[in-house]
């Protein structure tokens, strides 16, 4: 075990000091995903390869877009006299409500028609059973990494960062309502209630300007443990393979700006996978205590597949081992297959009370000296017995 935790280790720390910040659709994204498929090549994996597609260089730009809209919208209408001014501003307001509410829940929408696309990767490999496959599972971690905005600078911030996010959707819908029953009813008190749900627009405006020139986190723990522990299971199912589940190794791009990553490997490859595919998705694996998301999205919370679900439970009883269960805090990558009707688990490790102990989540100081390798040690030997419960007769 402390040959594999090595391992693992020595992943992280390539990836997270040797390359550093891994922005989605950067120069550093693409080393990582080429670092991994080094890796799986010289284990022996087969059919290792890049597969390119077109992703996000930015999580904050769809937003800046709907809030100016919005906030546009706003302005303009609180200055006109006209009814038809005021319902001008209710429908820009409800038009960047509808793209935001899409996009936090990664659903097409009009802003990603207008904002510019990048080039980026994901890395996979594949490793067949030791018989002819049955099954097929996906272990999939994304090996880019996420900016460091001043709402995830502390654990006050991280619990009223959900609190944000539904108030910033809300202000726009209000802002819709207001302004649409104020073209009927012309009030004074409409402008009033206007300029207070325009202040708070701003603020969110400038919060999102802020974080899209703050630097990329070093990433130890998000995603560099995902990534380390599926090379190492890669590493262990070369040896060991499976009896009759085929197992592809993915390596996704564009996690953090709305999983694109996965997306586009879903496009190319989920209906030959077929639907009983299962998908298990590592994020965050290497500080606190090892859980499985129940539910899995930022805004709109998606339950888990229930079959997903019932894997969990069955591969902690066999482990002896009492998991916790979680809401998700935000998406992940199982988010877009879960949406398909896929069945699809994320597991994460989280400290005990993030009021007590960091988590280090999208901030500089997640670096490797923070990993726990007994957290690794237990995110490794639970995705093992996850696989071997899948590739039961």
């Amino acid at each position: 075990m402390q040959e594999s935790i090595n391992e693992i280790m020595r992943h992280i720390r390539y990836l997270s000091e040797t390359i550093g910040g891994r922005g989605s659709c950067t120069e550093a994204e693409r080393r990582a995903a080429e670092y991994t498929c080094e890796q799986m090549r010289s284990m022996g994996i087969k059919q290792v390869r890049l597969e390119p597609f077109w992703g996000a260089p930015s999580t904050y730009r769809p937003f800046v877009l709907a809030f100016g809209v919005a906030l546009g919208g706003l302005l303009r209408a609180l200055r006109s006299r006209e009814r038809w001014g005021l319902w001008r501003g209710a429908a820009l307001n409800a038009l960047g409500a509808w793209g935001m509410l899409a996009e936090t829940d990664l659903r097409p929408n009009w802003m990603r028609s207008l904002l510019p696309k990048a080039r980026s990767q994901n890395a996979l490999g594949v490793i067949p059973p030791q018989g002819r496959p049955e099954r097929q599972v996906v272990l999939c971690a994304h090996v880019d990494t996420h900016r460091t905005p001043i709402f995830y600078s502390s654990p006050t911030w991280h619990k009223l960062f959900g609190l944000v996010v539904s108030a910033a959707f809300l202000s726009m819908a209000l802002a819709a309502i207001v302004l649409g029953v104020g073209g009927l009813f012309p009030q004074p008190r409409v402008r009033w209630l206007g300029l207070v749900l325009g202040g708070f627009q701003a603020f969110v405006l400038g919060l999102c300007f802020h974080a899209d020139f703050t630097p990329f986190s070093p990433g130890a723990n998000d995603n560099a443990s995902g990534v380390g522990v599926v090379l190492e299971i890669g590493r262990r199912l070369v040896s060991q393979p499976l009896q009759r589940t085929q197992v592809w190794l993915v390596f996704s791009g564009c996690e953090e700006v709305g999983a694109h990553g996965l997306a586009a490997f879903l496009d190319a490859h989920a209906e030959a996978l077929g639907p009983q595919a299962v998908y298990l998705v590592l994020d965050e694996v290497g500080l606190g205590e090892l859980h499985f998301n129940l539910t899995d999205g930022l805004v709109i919370k998606h339950p888990t597949h229930p079959q997903a679900v019932e894997l969990g439970r069955k591969a902690a009883a066999r482990m002896g081992l009492t998991l916790q269960e979680k809401r998700g805090v935000a998406y992940t990558d199982a988010l877009v297959a879960t949406q398909r009707g896929l069945v699809a688990l994320t597991l994460g490790c989280l400290p005990p009370s993030q009021m007590q102990v960091v988590s280090h989540w999208h901030q500089m100081s997640d670096r490797v000296e923070y990993i726990e390798p007994q957290a690794l040690e237990k995110s490794l030997e639970y995705t093992w017995h996850l696989l071997q419960e899948i590739d039961q007769p």
